[in-house]
């Protein structure tokens, strides 16, 4: 396969490394070349996930990937804070070449396309943008609980301040970090359905100093909507979900309409609040030295008033994270390190009762008027460890046909990641998964299914040339959840 297209993927390479090279800064750009390949009928977990929905689930791809970004320019007279007005943009694209395409995995993807403006500590940007939302280790992640970047970004117009603003009478002892988004899930199964969006975080601690404690909210709302399968149910109106501007005052405070229901929505809608609600209260404590930090944090998911109550507990992402300080000139060094344990087993109760304050069985990713949930284009946008029912072993599907679209969302996984480093040789990256599935409080598994997925990889910089390196990624699959699989990627990539 990698014969059949190894001289169009070269002649791609060439063109384009001709195409953008010697950019003046703030351009950058860069193209990757390479090819994945599978053993077993589906790409392994830790090839595919938290990539933004450009790796396909099957078959073996030949890739070509190229990005453009025109950063901020740095001040002319300080040379290190950003310039107060500026903008910016980004452009990246995803060729796949080998893999069976459908319309949620097409031979060519957009993940970045966007324009940015930057006034002071305030951003707006529009577009398809790579990102994640809460508080955590970002690079060696399984996966932030409410929005992992594992699913293909679509678009959105998003106000916020991407770093943490002092405010000023406190001499910088708190910072505050805000956003809101406003988006639109495009090509899915539903049309015509919204993304609302919105964070608030603090920070206490002093600038530049060891400690720093930080928490705060997310909130996401997939609202609006019309698909042939709400008709003559009792989920919609002639198959249209509530999209006046009244239902998205109702929808953005979370509160009831006022209404039971109306010539816009059923009784559904009345009862349960517009929209498919879900976010994170993040918690996060940082220590910082010269030799080392420390990040612990803690993402506890909600859906409802019973998670916003804590009546769920411990569910959630909790992680530890160890990052080597400057000054070490080992041969070898290892440089991060990452633990983390999710839970997804409380679900506040096995029993939902609708006359209860708290009703129980939240059924996490899961939704009625929303037949495949958290999710676009055929993944999560959540934790990736809460998988689509496509990604199981088809003796599971075919046994347990309950549960929805994520039939497997009660489970407790542990998760381990480390980055090290030769000084004069390659970086090395490793993650560790295994957990324990129970299915839901709908459909339980008689006995949890374990499951166990890794990867490690090796990245090179090319001797002489600092800006190409090699990089190799061996994975495998091994458990009852998923199909057993190995797979492998290797690639070639040049920065400018």
């Amino acid at each position: 396969m990698m014969q059949r297209y190894g001289w169009g993927i070269v002649i791609s390479w060439l063109l384009m490394s001709a195409a953008v090279a010697q950019p003046t800064r703030p351009w950058q750009g860069a193209v990757e070349v390479g090819g994945l390949s599978a053993f077993g009928n589906q790409t392994p977990y830790w090839l595919r996930t938290n990539q933004y929905g450009t790796v396909p689930q099957t078959g073996n791809v030949a890739t070509v990937r190229a990005e453009w970004q025109r950063d901020y320019r740095r001040d002319s007279t300080t040379r290190k804070q950003p310039r107060r007005v500026d903008w910016g943009a980004g452009l990246r694209a995803v060729l796949n070449v080998g893999s069976p395409h459908t319309t949620y995995d097409p031979a060519l993807l957009l993940p970045d396309a966007y324009l940015k403006i930057r006034l002071s500590g305030l951003e707006l940007y529009a577009g398809n943008r790579r990102e994640v939302v809460g508080i955590g280790d970002t690079l060696l992640t399984s996966g932030f609980m409410a929005w992992s970047g594992n699913a293909m970004p679509f678009p959105k117009v998003q106000l916020h301040t991407p770093n943490y603003i002092p405010i000023g009478f406190t001499k910088g002892w708190l910072a505050v970090r805000a956003g809101y988004a406003h988006g639109w899930l495009i090509n899915t199964y539903i049309q015509g359905s919204y993304l609302h969006q919105k964070y608030l975080y603090g920070r206490v601690g002093k600038p530049g100093g060891r400690w720093h404690v930080a928490g705060g909210i997310n909130h996401q709302v997939q609202w609006a909507g019309q698909a042939n399968y709400l008709r003559g149910t009792d989920l919609a109106v002639d198959g249209r979900l509530p999209s006046a501007f009244s239902d998205y005052l109702s929808m953005i405070t979370g509160r009831y309409p006022n209404a039971l229901q109306n010539d816009r929505f059923t009784g559904f809608d009345g009862t349960n609040r517009i929209g498919n609600h879900l976010g994170t209260y993040d918690l996060s404590v940082d220590y910082r030295s010269r030799r080392a930090s420390w990040l612990l944090y803690h993402q506890h998911y909600y859906e409802d008033a019973s998670g916003l109550a804590l009546q769920n507990l411990p569910d959630g992402l909790t992680g530890l994270r160890w990052q080597r300080g400057t000054g070490s000139r080992a041969r070898f060094q290892l440089q991060r390190v990452l633990v983390e344990w999710l839970t997804t087993m409380n679900q506040s109760g096995s029993q939902f009762d609708p006359a209860a304050r708290y009703q129980g069985a939240d059924n996490y990713f899961d939704h009625s008027q929303y037949r495949e949930g958290w999710s676009y284009r055929g993944k999560t946008l959540g934790t990736p460890l809460i998988a689509p029912r496509g990604t199981f072993v088809t003796s599971i599907n075919d046994t347990y046909t309950g549960g929805g679209y994520f039939p497997n969302n009660r489970l407790s996984a542990w998760h381990a990641g480390l980055i090290g480093a030769f000084r004069k040789g390659p970086t090395l990256t490793l993650r560790l998964t295994y957990s324990r599935n129970y299915g839901t409080y709908i459909q339980p598994y008689p006995a949890p299914f374990r499951q166990f997925s890794g990867a490690a990889s090796a990245r090179w910089a090319l001797p002489k040339r600092p800006d190409v390196s090699l990089l190799a990624t061996l994975a495998v699959d091994r458990g009852e959840l998923y199909p057993n699989s190995v797979g492998s990627f290797l690639s070639l990539q040049k920065r400018w």
